[in-house]
């Protein structure tokens, strides 16, 4: 299963091709801007994966997406097993 991560769009390059995002630490990182079909702004929470923006995700996609990890998580720490 591959992973996509929430970030927020801190700044877009002038060739509109890659953003700096930010992944919750306060540390700004280089991605490329991979979806055509979506505006990506500055200030929205976007999923990137390898290096790469996915999609852009309101905030209701947001905190669903936190529960599913919350979620996650939780069962991992109660079934240890389900990692195996």
């Amino acid at each position: 299963m591959c992973w996509g991560v929430p970030a927020v769009v801190k700044k877009i390059f002038d060739d509109n091709l890659r953003a700096l995002v930010d992944y919750g630490d306060g540390i700004d990182r280089e991605v490329i801007i991979g979806v055509s079909d979506e505006d990506i702004k500055v200030g929205d929470v976007v999923i990137v994966h390898a290096g790469v923006i996915i999609s852009k995700i309101d905030e209701k996609d947001l905190d669903l997406y936190e529960e599913y990890i919350e979620k996650i998580l939780r069962d991992e720490r109660e079934n240890p097993d389900l990692s195996e």
